[in-house]
């Protein structure tokens, strides 16, 4: 487009709002406007022979006033049809460093700034001599080496002949605007790159324009502007996606700042979406605007995974190696009991949650959880006693226990799992033992073989306290999977004291037992406190050997047994009638938590909830013809005490 002088220009910019540039080419434009006015009646005044000097005096004044405003203000300069320049404003002397005398006569290029391409001023020659506008963004050298930037327009310039005589370019000054897109341009660059994504929205829930490009990774998209980011988390969960909503609308509703930080806290913090492990941070910004920061954590679990599954093996890698005659008997009765499982269902289910229970203290990684998926399996289909074999096979429980035992051998070796079980003599006892035998043969009395037989049969006894010294380990990692603070369990008795090993089922029952005192029994933190106890559950277990008895007792300072709890759950289970139960004793009452199903669980887990546990050592007390007395104190624990008779042939 061809302008020839002022007025065109005024028209152009007028016209063109993409041009203009805030407040400045408003102003620029008044002040043509108010140069075009005067012009013009100077003009009427000396076409009609005006001889009023002093109002064209008057007039001049005025405009050389605004011609020093726009000096003053303006960055311009014009050019001769060549480029060579003939006029630059003071504006243009102040941004550039250079005097009007050191630039009036040279080219522009004086201030051409190295980083400018030259395809930018090719496209401004060519448009210029096609007597075009031409607007565009130019980067300039200043005299003391620093630079600035500009936005110019550059128009033809015309004489009165509406010759073409040159060039006029007004520059506005967008050195301050270059240098945020400049920090701009690096802030998304390093968020781009921190592998995050990050992202805000308003109350409308709708994302804002700038975001970082991990999070269209992260969404699976190619924009999310203006996309609702409780759709975009949640769309497939419900639960979180109204919790969020709610949660934000929340935040923007409270004017307390602890609230509103509070309401943040309980926004859901980790998600998965397309398969992507999401970790979310939430920053409040001014004007109820939300800031998110997207961490794909996907790798950080896997790594997790595999740091807690590497810490499971050491784990079951230590105690089997601490308590190595004891785990290797445990191992080859589980196998005995695989090879010949007993044919009655309930038998089976009694055994074999017993051995789930020794295994998980023994830190087994694969075994108790196949144990535990059999267990479910059985419990919630109906079959005959000889009917479930095809399911014990199918559980394959047998390589499973060999996947573990593969990974102990790796570290402690085959000839771990090798060698048998080691009895530990004195050299007394076996001094001793030399005697007598010498004396029976000197004195071929052979009334005293029974009595070496006894002393014989004895090397076998094993130490009741190494039997029980296990749980207290056990007691120590169930207070931890259920965050209870309990203090460290000790065995009390005489721990030289040896029995028959055929008390050793019964011990390992007890695991249950222990388990209950943990679970049912020890209150959380927050119970204890109200009821005014010690914060810090206590289970205890002790032994002594009374006449030819063994007696063990563990007790717990827990909440006890209610007894009426064992009444809705029996009559629920259909183990009883409310009639029935209410009119036997308190302690045939307690009697129900040993029968098989009875469970106060709400849900079933690894350790608990199948109803089985405790009728398991109610069958292994009765196998010995045991006797159990319990001592109920609501509100401040339980006592079981065992009474077994060790007076039994091997």
């Amino acid at each position: 487009m061809k302008i020839s002088n002022n007025d065109n220009l005024v028209d152009y910019l007028k016209t063109h709002p993409d041009i203009k540039s805030e407040e400045f080419n408003q102003a620029l434009i008044k002040l043509l406007d108010n140069y075009e006015k005067k012009d013009k009646r100077i003009n009427k005044i000396l076409s009609q022979g005006d001889t009023q000097q002093k109002q064209v005096l008057q007039l001049n004044q005025n405009l050389d006033s605004l011609l020093e405003t726009f000096d003053t203000y303006v960055i311009a300069s014009r050019t001769d049809l060549k480029g060579t320049i003939t006029y630059t404003s003071k504006a243009y002397e102040v941004i550039s460093g250079y005097s009007k005398e050191e630039l009036i006569g040279h080219s522009h290029s004086i201030l051409r700034h190295p980083d400018m391409p030259s395809e930018i001023f090719d496209d401004m020659w060519e448009s210029i001599r096609a007597q075009k506008i031409w607007i565009g963004e130019v980067k300039n050298l200043k005299k003391d080496g620093g630079y600035y930037w500009v936005k110019a327009f550059i128009t033809p310039q015309y004489n009165m002949d509406d010759r073409h005589i040159g060039y006029s370019a007004i520059r506005l000054d967008i050195t301050s605007q270059k240098h945020a897109e400049k920090l701009h341009k690096e802030v998304n660059n390093l968020l781009n790159n921190a592998g995050q994504g990050f992202l805000s929205f308003d109350k409308s829930l709708k994302i804002k324009k700038s975001f970082s490009k991990e999070c269209l990774n992260i969404f699976k998209c190619n924009d999310i502007y203006e996309k609702d980011i409780s759709i975009l988390l949640f769309e497939n969960d419900i639960v979180k996606k109204n919790l969020f909503i709610d949660g934000c609308q929340r935040v923007v509703s409270c004017e307390n700042k602890i609230i509103k930080d509070m309401f943040l806290s309980l926004l859901p913090k980790t998600h998965n979406i397309h398969n992507i492990d999401i970790s979310i941070e939430y920053k409040l910004l001014e004007d109820d605007k939300f800031m998110l920061i997207i961490t794909n954590i996907t790798e950080k679990i896997i790594l997790e995974k595999e740091l807690a599954y590497q810490h499971k093996i050491q784990k079951m890698i230590i105690s089997a190696a601490s308590y190595k005659n004891d785990f290797l008997e445990v191992v080859e009765e589980f196998r005995d009991f695989l090879s010949t499982p007993p044919t009655q269902k309930i038998v089976f289910l009694r055994e074999l949650h017993t051995f789930k229970g020794i295994f998980s203290q023994k830190e087994m990684v694969h075994l108790p959880i196949s144990i535990h998926k059999l267990e479910t399996t059985l419990h919630n289909i109906e079959v005959e006693n000889n009917s479930f074999i095809d399911l014990i096979d199918n559980a394959d429980l047998e390589n499973t226990l060999e996947k573990d035992i593969a990974l102990i051998s790796t570290v402690l070796g085959d000839k771990f799992f090798k060698e048998t079980k080691k009895l530990s003599i004195n050299k007394e006892s076996i001094i001793h033992l030399e005697l007598e035998l010498k004396n029976l043969q000197d004195t071929k009395n052979f009334d005293l073989i029974p009595q070496l037989l006894e002393r014989i049969r004895k090397f076998k006894y094993e130490s009741i306290f190494d039997m029980l010294n296990i749980y207290p380990i056990a007691v120590k990692q169930m207070g931890q999977k259920l965050n209870k603070e309990i203090y460290p369990m000790q065995i009390v008795g005489d721990e030289t004291l040896k029995v028959p090993t055929f008390v050793k089922p019964f011990v390992n029952s007890l695991i249950h037992v222990f388990n209950n005192c943990v679970e049912h029994g020890i209150e959380d933190i927050e119970t204890r406190v109200v009821n005014q106890k010690d914060e810090i559950g206590q289970v205890n277990c002790s032994f002594d050997k009374q006449n030819d008895n063994l007696i063990i007792i563990i007790s717990d300072d827990g909440s006890g047994i209610d007894t009426n709890t064992i009444r809705d759950v029996a009559i629920a289970k259909r183990l009883t009638t409310k009639e029935k139960f209410e009119m036997i004793s308190e302690d045939e009452k307690l009697q129900y938590i040993f029968l098989d199903k009875f469970s106060t669980s709400q849900n079933v887990t690894i350790t608990s909830g199948r109803g089985v546990g405790m009728s398991s050592v109610k069958y292994e007390l009765e196998k010995l013809n045991g006797k159990l007395n319990i001592i109920n104190k609501i509100g401040n624990g339980i006592s079981f005490e065992f009474i077994i008779s060790l007076k039994r042939g091997e």
